[in-house]
């Protein structure tokens, strides 16, 4: 088993002074190796198609969705943000996009209430049956149990529950570097929570954006809701409930005016208390504010998935056979941009990657990698990558983005040469 390396922010710790000192030991952390593998590696998750309007998937959706607002910053004044977070006892203001995900802690609860197994197809190295078609993978339990151990179990779970930073540069990419996305195809390899694609989707009602990633649980629990809550669902476009007196029981969200106006020491009843209020808490059983209903039938919900497929289709398995069944009939029905985000972790994967994106993408189209330059414990890293699309001399690469941290991130941009 092994850990990728990323901040204390993505752990979660209740106890700030734990995160802290997370920080502070982040140089001194050596993952160990990937060791241990819990399936054999020949046996690969087949490649195949989320059917939505299945009894499993519409029946995964939990009857409400507990959501958190991810704040991604972007360059002040790029025009990129959608919001303005301001601090109230300073006054400072950070321009962020934000999106919708789920929160882990609802992911985790359901997992470990349904514990249900899948039935997936298993495929040897060369894309050949094993003789089995159908087997068992990771019960709910299970999935939390590796998922607690380690970032990733190759051939198991890869690391989808998490939002992973590198995700986050890219949507800040994307944000800062507007284009239109009307009439556009999109794939999102290893896509985990998506924000990359579903950024993407709230940009255009004509794009089209394919989401893919290892684990069928991962789609079901986390990229579809993810989908929903920025889409369809919207919390910040329902209706507020009334009480049993009819007024609006639902608790208003602060503006950043006033939030503005309270640092100025304007309609601030106490100026005393200079310290923003904590955001609610799921972790800490505080749902109020950050949940949203499903509807419970299933008619509505084929209905509301049937909305979903308009704009997008949900992969699952190995990305050996992808392509395949993608069945490309010309150029004109490959995409025009292809994102993915902390897939090139592991260099044995770096050829099945690479392939996918080359035989995937459209002339004229451009693919985007973010990565960390360095994986510990596996070997994967950027300059490897690089190397492999350099040496196959279908593309053009170059770096467009560039993070300075304990592990340096970027993100490579592919198109095809002249």
């Amino acid at each position: 088993m092994f850990k990728f390396n990323f901040s204390a922010d993505d752990l979660e710790f209740d106890d700030p002074s734990i995160a802290e000192q997370q920080e502070d030991d982040e140089g001194d952390r050596i993952s160990k190796p990937l060791e241990g593998l819990s399936v054999s590696e020949n046996n690969l998750v087949l490649a195949s198609l989320l059917d939505l309007q299945a009894k499993t998937c519409y029946h995964s959706l939990p009857s409400t969705l507990h959501y958190e607002l991810a704040h991604i910053p972007v360059t002040k004044g790029s025009g990129a943000a959608n919001a303005v977070l301001t601090t109230v006892s300073t006054g400072a203001e950070k321009e962020v996009v934000t999106l919708y995900k789920r929160n882990l802690e609802d992911v985790k609860f359901q997992m470990a209430q349904e514990d249900d197994e899948f039935e997936v197809e298993i495929v040897n190295k060369s894309n050949e049956p094993t003789g089995t078609t159908k087997t068992s993978g990771p019960g709910g339990v299970e999935m939390l149990a590796l998922a607690g151990k380690s970032d990733l179990v190759k051939g198991v779970y890869e690391g989808g529950l998490k939002t992973w930073e590198c995700a986050l540069d890219l949507v800040a990419y994307l944000a800062e570097n507007k284009e239109s996305y009307d009439g556009k195809k999109v794939l999102e390899l290893g896509c985990g929570s998506a924000l990359p694609g579903i950024y993407i989707l709230t940009q255009s009602s004509s794009v089209k954006v394919d989401l893919q990633d290892y684990n069928d649980q991962v789609l079901k629990l986390v990229t579809l809701p993810n989908v929903l809550l920025n889409t369809h669902i919207r919390p910040d476009q329902q209706p507020a409930e009334e009480d049993e007196y009819g007024n609006d029981s639902e608790e208003k969200p602060v503006k950043d005016d006033d939030l503005r106006k309270d640092s100025e020491g304007e309609d601030d009843e106490d100026d005393d208390e200079e310290d923003e209020i904590p955001e609610a808490d799921p972790a800490d059983g505080d749902f109020k504010g950050v949940e949203l209903d499903i509807p419970d039938s299933d008619e509505e919900r084929k209905a509301l998935l049937l909305k979903v497929g308009l704009q997008s289709r949900f992969f699952m398995g190995d990305w050996a056979g992808l392509v395949d069944l993608l069945d490309f009939k010309s150029s004109d029905d490959k995409y025009d941009l292809i994102l993915t985000s902390e897939t090139i972790y592991a260099e044995d994967s770096h050829m099945k990657l690479y392939n996918t994106i080359k035989n995937s993408l459209k002339q004229g189209g451009k693919a985007l990698v973010a990565a960390k330059t360095f994986y510990f414990g596996v070997g994967g890293d950027v300059l490897s990558f690089r190397r492999l699309i350099e040496k196959d001399g279908t593309f053009d690469v170059k770096v467009v983005f560039s993070a300075q941290a304990f592990v340096r991130r970027e993100i490579l941009e592919l198109t095809f040469k002249a």
